[in-house]
Order: C-alpha cells, then structure tokens, then sequence
C-alpha cells in the first residue's frame, strides 16, 4: 500500500532557499505517472495518496504554512493526479495550478483573512475525488474489475454484490466462490445486454447468455470479418478463448459448487482453483463491460446506422 509519504526520498534533506532543511520530493516518479501507469505501483493507490498528499500541503499553505513541496512540484504534482484520474475515469478539476495561483484564487473567492474558508476550497476539490479512489479500492475482489469496466453501468450493483462475495469466499469458501464467479459472468451478461435493450430469457442456460451478450458488443469470434489476415485470426483466436473460459467456470461450478443437493462433497476444491475462476470470470467480464462502455467501440456503428 503507497503512502503519502512515499513520494519523498528517505533521509534526504535538501535545503531550500533560506537554508533551511526539506524533504526531496520524487518528482522522476510523478513524471512517470503522469505518462503511464508505473510497473510495480499500484495506479489506485498511487491516485489515492497523491490526493491525500496534495490536500495535506494545499491546507498547510493556506493556514499555518509550511507546506513541503514548491510551486514547481505543486504543478508536477497535481498533473500526475490528473492524469492518473482520467485513466480511472475520474473526473477531476483544480481550479488552481500551484500555491501562488492558490493564493490568487482564495483572494477572489472570499478566502482572505478566513483560514476555515480555505480548508473547505481544498476539501472541495480533494474530497470528492478521495472519495472516488476509496469506493475503487473497496471494489477489487478476488478477481479484480477495472474502472472504466465498472463506469460502464448506470447501476453496477449486481455485480459489486458479486465481487464483494467473491472476495469473501476465496480462501474461506472456495466452492461457494465458485458458484459466484459463474454468477458473476450471468449478471455481466444480462446487464450488457439490458443496456443494449436486446430481449432474452432470463431462464436460459450460461452458454446462451454468453454467446447473445458477445454478439450485442461484436466480439463474438464468429462475427470477426476478413478471417484471412493475421490480425483477424489472432483476434477470433482470442475471443473464442474467451468464450471457453466461461464455458470452463459453468463446467467448474456444475461439478464443485454449491446447491445441488450433493450426495458428497468434493474434497479437492482448493482457493487457488477458486481464485483460478474467479480471475476467468473477470477477464470476461472486464472486456464485456469496457466494450459496453467505450465510445468508440465497433458496436456503436451499427447502432448509428440502425437510427
């Protein structure tokens, strides 16, 4: 887990102009990530300690002072948190670039002379997003869903219900986390095709829901056209792979999990062939949802030209 702090170097006292020691902050590491996601950082929790960060040092200047990063830093800073909120779908606006422009700001927005008034412009713009990252960090499971994937729905209920059990139940139930890996790639599929306002039964098997759900989005393998080049094999390759994943989880949860008044109960299930279908279900999941959401998806041109 980042923390805040973690975006200094240790022990590494520079002075600043009037002499006086301060701690170095990474800006090589914020300049990463303001480019990309960093190999061996975790991107949420990078977002949610630099917000923390940045609404530590905008209060301090704005009451007491003392604030540990410069101007200069400010603005690196708060460009790494941008850019790390608009890959998580995040959005996040700073109505300011650094402390000077903070100053400026708070003079001609009631700010002077009240620090409590300054406390709330930076809670104003810190909180909300603060409290984006932590609903993101309560939401990976034993098979992690990203962002934009979630974002995809207006109510994305079913399928937090469905992680959170996931979560639950890996290592101390792995049959029942099974049968909720399998729940979990129905739910995706209803949804996406409830947003898509296509018809099915709800009574109708796993493998049919997949294949109607994959079909609505474009990606089922046989849909992929000019089959002869090596991109369109490599895709038709993968999306079929995709569809044997779920197919695999139905076959898993048919014979290991839970509710179907078992005459015994099988012994080998272990977390890790439970984490092994959680992650399957995700995988499937993850690209239905950023399918569904994505604007310039290639099921959007059929759409368009059906209207």
């Amino acid at each position: 887990m980042l923390d805040p702090e973690d975006f200094f170097h240790p022990s590494s006292a520079v002075s600043d102009p009037w002499g006086l020691p301060r701690l170095q902050l990474k800006t090589d590491l914020l300049d990463e990530l303001r480019q990309a996601p960093v190999p061996g950082v975790s991107d949420l929790d990078a977002g949610e300690s630099l917000s923390l960060l940045l609404h530590g040092e905008f209060n301090t200047y704005g009451t007491s002072g003392g604030e540990r990063i410069t101007d200069q830093e400010a603005r690196l800073a708060l460009r790494a948190l941008k850019s790390i909120c608009k890959r998580f779908g995040i959005s996040f606006v700073c109505p300011w670039q650094d402390f000077t422009t903070f100053r400026t700001y708070w003079l001609s927005h009631g700010g002077q002379g009240s620090w409590a008034a300054r406390r709330s412009m930076v809670t104003a713009v810190f909180e909300p997003t603060l409290a984006h990252f932590h609903r993101l960090q309560d939401q990976i499971p034993a098979g992690e869903m990203a962002a934009p994937a979630m974002n995809a729905l207006a109510d994305s209920a079913a399928i937090t219900e469905n992680l959170r059990r996931l979560s639950a139940s890996v290592d101390s139930d792995p049959r029942l986390a099974v049968s909720v890996a399998k729940d979990l790639v129905e739910s995706t599929a209803k949804l996406v095709l409830r947003e898509r306002r296509i018809e099915f039964n709800s009574k109708s098997d796993l493998p049919a829901l997949v294949t109607q759900a994959q079909q609505c989005l474009k990606l089922h393998a046989a849909g992929v056209k000019d089959g002869a080049t090596e991109e369109a094999k490599a895709l038709k390759t993968i999306l079929g792979s995709l569809t044997r994943l779920t197919q695999g989880v139905t076959e898993l949860r048919n014979q290991v999990g839970v509710g179907h008044g078992r005459e015994s109960v099988p012994g080998w299930i272990r977390p890790r062939h439970a984490r092994l279908a959680a992650g399957a279900a995700a995988t499937w999941c993850n690209l239905m949802l950023e399918t569904l959401g994505d604007p310039d998806a290639p099921w959007r041109n059929e759409e368009v030209s059906s209207n």
